[in-house]
């Protein structure tokens, strides 16, 4: 896992805001993806698990995090917890997307957004809107 400490501030190398979205199953991550560039302004990165995403942090500083729940490595609000840990991506928002019942007052305690699978694409995209402007 990668060490909190050692992370410095990763200097962005695109234009606009970064989305990074982690989400295992690749079809859904392409579609988020494609969805995303396609309706919207912003870059967007995918992983396929919470380590790349941890590694990817340290090269890129997103501006919001669009997270699946169940993950081969963690869950999406470990993974969250681990990012918020980050000083620079502190302030950085999170959307948790499940097709199950994960913890709603651990989502909540924490401030994450969350958005049922299936999921309409736009309430997706009125919720990054909102969060990012």
């Amino acid at each position: 896992m990668l060490d909190r400490s050692s992370a410095s501030k990763p200097t962005a190398n695109i234009p606009g805001k970064l989305i990074l979205v982690v989400e295992d199953d690749e079809e859904i991550g392409h579609l988020l993806a494609q969805i995303i560039h396609q309706e919207t302004t912003y870059q967007v990165i995918h992983h396929i698990n919470a380590r790349n995403a941890l590694n990817a942090i340290t090269r890129r500083t997103p501006h919001l995090f669009i997270l699946d729940y169940s993950l081969p490595d963690m869950n999406g609000i470990e993974l969250h917890d681990w990012l918020q840990s980050f000083p620079h991506l502190k302030h950085s928002p999170t959307i948790l997307m499940s097709a199950w019942n994960p913890p709603l007052q651990e989502i909540s305690k924490r401030g994450i957004f969350f958005i049922n699978k299936p999921f309409a694409v736009t309430e997706l995209l009125t919720t990054i809107e909102n969060l990012l402007a």
